[in-house]
């Protein structure tokens, strides 16, 4: 044990020296003006270290840029900066991830790698007529194949370059030339530009961009310093606070839920571990753990909803960090009432998976964007949409802890005590579930009546909520009335979840139809289908362990086990 401690002390101190480093945090303070330089992007204002970032996410993939020997690794917003300042060799380097195979034939391309170069996809004929042909779909209102809604959003990721290139993407003066709210570009400073008057801002542009050329880091810092500050000048009472983008540059530097996954993953092999080992310790700093991820994901929704001024669930990304929050405080809370470690340890264990998928797969854009007018009511939208996700999370461990019911069919039938446990929580997680999709599910009405005029339309959303809903009030009944017992609620709760799947992710991204079209997206589709098959192929697999259960040994042989129906 003081072994133990020894190695940890160390390893913590490690850390910290890595962080507190004199050259990273010289590096972190001599950038931190640019970061905080205001953008208008996306239709609302946000710091220019949110706008690189999710920049380089959408062109390589990451919310960094790593060249080769002769670029380095480079943050976003200095990434930004150098293709601003030296726009002719950004175009020759090879950053543009193009990840899809069948986007690269499509588009004429070599097989053998997946990153190019702006140059190259810009001088690329066949990808050139390709995204043309599928530009014309787009305006016939033709639905695309997949293949050409990846060259489609290449297209526009290679317009987006271009316009960084130029200045023209990059809009931070807060003076309009029209009138129409539109913030003038840095290409507008130009000497034939609209804001070619604006000689403060010009000045501090150039003198921005001659200090990253030179190299002089701390120079680059105290030129953004001067460039932001004639911004905010001319920006005047409606420029955002500086305590505003402090908050939205820390929310991007501290990663609050990939923090919590990490947290949530020690936490879970802390608690699987404490069960073979019979250890106490090991079971309280799980559950602390699972704690200290459950305040750092808080922490995250909290920044989230401070920053765009809205409940943090009106996308995919948020909705799926919602849920892996809900599902840990739910377990907690079982926990807590029941002396056990049983929830949490699954809660854990599918919050990591939640948190990781939502911070790698890309059709969780994790970026901030404004709400569609429909959405813009916060009353509604925490009540209904939070109360509905609350649900989701209570399936989604219910989901869990039905799995862990069927694994003690398979591989212990004769744990009947801790299968009597577990089947107590599982019950009731689907309670809980089902109480706030019912609820949720009213309250989407009541909003759809103010929205629409209509409290229910046979809208695909409302009607896959609905048969989510009813799949899950007759499970419950089903075991009131003894028709189902725990071997079928973990069945039922499987099954369930699958409707949840079809309400959640289906809907938006398989169907397409419906009033609900600000939530419709693409991709993902055949990770869907694997996950479902998978769930079907256990279910079928739990139905033939429990009839060999249930089967009268042979004379002179044991029985298998007791297995409860």
């Amino acid at each position: 044990m003081r072994s133990e401690r020894t190695a940890g002390t160390a390893l913590t101190l490690l850390i910290a020296a890595a962080v507190l480093a004199p050259g990273a945090a010289s590096a972190q303070e001599d950038l931190e003006p640019l970061r905080r330089i205001v953008i208008q992007d996306g239709g609302r204002l946000k710091p220019l270290d949110t706008f690189a970032r999710e920049t380089a996410r959408r062109v390589t993939g990451a919310k960094a840029f790593t060249g080769g020997e002769r670029v380095g690794r480079l943050e976003a917003v200095e990434w930004v900066l150098a293709m601003l300042a030296r726009p002719s060799v950004w175009r020759e380097e090879r950053m543009v991830r193009v990840a899809d195979a069948d986007v690269r034939a499509a588009a004429g391309l070599p097989a053998d790698r997946d990153r190019f170069s702006y140059a190259e996809l810009a001088g690329e004929d066949r990808f050139l007529e390709v995204a043309a042909a599928v530009h014309e779909k787009t305006r016939s209102d033709i639905p695309l194949e997949p293949f050409e809604a990846g060259i489609a959003t290449l297209h526009e990721t290679l317009s987006l370059l271009s316009a960084v290139f130029s200045g023209e993407a990059l809009r931070i003066v807060p003076v309009t030339a029209s009138g129409d709210g539109t913030w003038l570009s840095v290409a507008d400073l130009g000497p034939s530009g609209p804001g070619r008057a604006l000689e403060g801002a010009r000045q501090g542009l150039v003198g921005l961009v001659g200090a990253y050329e030179s190299g002089d880091r701390a120079a680059v810092g105290r030129a953004a310093s001067t460039l932001g500050g004639e911004l905010a000048r001319l920006g005047g009472a409606d420029y955002p606070a500086a305590a505003d983008l402090a908050r939205e540059v820390r929310y991007n530097r501290l990663k609050p839920f990939r923090l919590s996954w990490v947290l949530f993953l020690v936490a879970f092999l802390l608690l699987l571990a404490s069960f073979p080992l019979r250890s106490r310790a090991a079971g309280v700093a799980g559950l602390l753990l699972a704690a200290g991820g459950l305040a750092a994901n808080t922490y995250g929704l909290l920044l989230r909803s401070l920053i765009s001024e809205r409940a943090p669930v009106t996308n995919m990304y948020e909705t799926v960090v919602f849920v892996a929050w809900g599902a840990v405080l739910l377990a907690l809370a079982f926990d807590l009432l029941y002396r056990s470690r049983y929830a949490s340890t699954c809660a854990t264990g599918l919050a990591v998976v939640a948190l990781i998928l939502a911070d790698n797969v890309p059709i969780f854009d994790s970026a901030i964007a404004p709400l569609v007018p429909v959405l813009r009511d916060n009353m509604w939208l925490t009540l209904h949409v939070l109360t509905i996700m609350l649900g989701y999370a209570a399936f989604f461990l219910a989901m869990g802890l039905g799995h862990l019911n069927l694994g003690l069919y398979f591989f212990a039938p004769q744990r009947a005590a801790l299968l009597k446990t577990l089947s107590q929580f599982l019950y009731r997680s689907l309670q809980v579930g089902t109480l706030f999709l019912a609820v949720g599910t009213l309250l989407g009405g009541v909003w759809a009546s103010y929205s629409w005029g209509r409290f229910w339309g046979w809208d695909p959303k409302e009607t896959w909520a609905l048969i989510a809903l009813l799949g899950y009030l007759a499970v419950l009944h089903g075991r009131f009335i003894g028709w189902f017992k725990d071997f079928g609620m973990a069945v039922g709760s499987l099954l369930g979840f699958l409707l949840v799947l079809m309400a959640w992710y289906g809907v938006n991204f398989i169907l397409g139809t419906g009033l609900h079209s600000y939530g419709f997206g693409a991709g993902g589709t055949g990770w869907v289908v694997g996950f479902v098959s998978f769930e079907l192929v256990v279910i079928v697999l739990a139905f033939s362990r429990r009839a060999r259960l249930r089967a009268p040994a042979p004379a002179g042989q044991p029985a298998l086990g007791a297995a409860r129906s």
